[in-house]
């Protein structure tokens, strides 16, 4: 068993591009162009969950279960960086995401292609793409927490797929 430590800083990253103008290609960990990376990502969540379907009868003393189609997400914590959120003040006609930032991006209900690694960019890394929808964004700040910090939900349209660098 290997364990993924990630404390080192360069292991976690999440790519953007918008599906208008990019493709799964851009997003790719090592060989990617144009694709938006995340920074300062503090948390993150991949959910790959079957939709299931529970039922009784009468003949029996416990539910039973089925699966339906898989209900998958991709869920973080972030500190706000104001270029990534907010935009570019310089115009990225190779990106949308990078021009508009998320915020723009989840307005537009774009949808965006995707890579999120675990291990890395270094040869053999796992990392899974897919597209989707960015939202959930609510950036918060206090007298305690002198930045902000906001959560993104990336709703997946379609299967994630799991590769190696």
């Amino acid at each position: 068993m290997a364990v993924m430590n990630v404390t080192d800083g360069n292991q976690v990253f999440l790519t953007v591009i918008d599906v208008a103008t990019g493709s799964l290609a851009n997003v790719h960990p090592d060989t990617g162009t144009n694709g938006l990376v995340i920074p300062t990502i503090q948390d993150v969540t991949l959910n790959a969950t079957p939709g299931t379907v529970r039922y009784s009868t009468l003949d029996s003393s416990a539910s039973s279960a089925f699966t339906t189609v898989n209900e998958n997400s991709l869920s973080l914590n972030m500190l706000v960086d104001d270029e990534v959120f907010f935009g570019s003040t310089v115009a990225n006609a190779d990106n949308q995401v990078a021009s508009v930032g998320l915020l723009g991006t989840s307005i537009a209900k774009s949808e965006v292609y995707f890579s999120l690694t675990f291990e890395g960019t270094a040869s053999g890394a796992n990392y899974v793409t897919g597209k989707g929808f960015i939202g959930g964004l609510a950036p918060t700040s206090s007298i305690d927490s002198a930045v902000f910090i906001s959560p993104l939900e990336l709703t997946i349209n379609g299967e994630i797929t799991r590769s190696a660098v």
